[in-house]
């Protein structure tokens, strides 16, 4: 069978068309890569230092994820007629919640309580409001994508929105009980994570800055 007699079509997941007459049109098509760039920052984070962090933050998108695939297949309420990636079969068909919408509101909430407010080596006020700001730009950014393309409509980025939120404070909860009762410790006390060199720095608030690993370069070599 030669290529000829198969059957092919795009990876919808990453294929999107803008115009090159409009300067914002590729950041704003870019931007719909976000989601992924977390993810595979979040990976590259875990291999370098091998915290659980990283993991935790992934595993609460991946759920994330899951929750927002069967909520659009039990609602089925199909994304805007004219937008790029509308379908009458497949598995983008519903928008119902806007999956971006809710990662991204989800990384928002989980970086903000997780990070900015709780930073163990604490954050003075400036940085926190600069974090903030940054992080709901991108935020605003992904939005702007889908409804400007048309992916989705209002509706649908603002349940995602809302979705994501609350299941972002639920597992940073979550998060913050399983530490308390030192049952991530117990978890990484197994032979396989002591194999992989796994540990959790940061939620015990021992890790080091830049700026203290700097110091410690200069004692031993300068």
């Amino acid at each position: 069978m030669s290529i000829k007699d198969i059957t092919l079509v795009p990876f919808d997941h990453t294929y999107i068309l803008y115009s090159p007459d409009n300067a914002w049109s590729l950041p704003l098509a870019a931007s719909s890569l976000m989601p992924i760039l977390i993810l595979v920052f979040l990976f590259s984070w875990h291999m370098i230092t091998r915290e659980i962090e990283p993991c935790i933050f992934a595993a609460g998108h991946v759920c994330n994820d899951i929750i927002s695939g069967i909520l659009k297949n039990l609602v089925k309420y199909p994304r805007p007629i004219n937008g790029q990636i509308f379908k009458k079969d497949g598995g983008l068909v519903w928008g119902m919640p806007s999956s971006h919408s809710q990662f991204m509101s989800f990384w928002f909430v989980y970086v903000f309580f997780m990070y900015i407010k709780n930073w163990p080596k604490g954050l003075n006020r400036i940085e926190k409001m600069v974090y903030t700001i940054g992080s709901g730009l991108l935020v605003a950014i992904v939005i702007a994508s889908r409804i400007i393309f048309e992916y989705h409509n209002w509706n649908q980025v603002i349940v995602g929105l809302l979705l994501g939120g609350t299941l972002a404070t639920c597992y940073y909860i979550l998060v913050c009980l399983l530490r308390e009762y030192g049952i991530i410790n117990v978890i990484l006390k197994h032979s396989l994570f002591k194999w992989w060199g796994m540990k959790d720095s940061f939620g015990n608030g021992s890790f080091k800055t830049i700026q203290e690993e700097r110091k410690e370069w200069e004692k031993e070599v300068i």
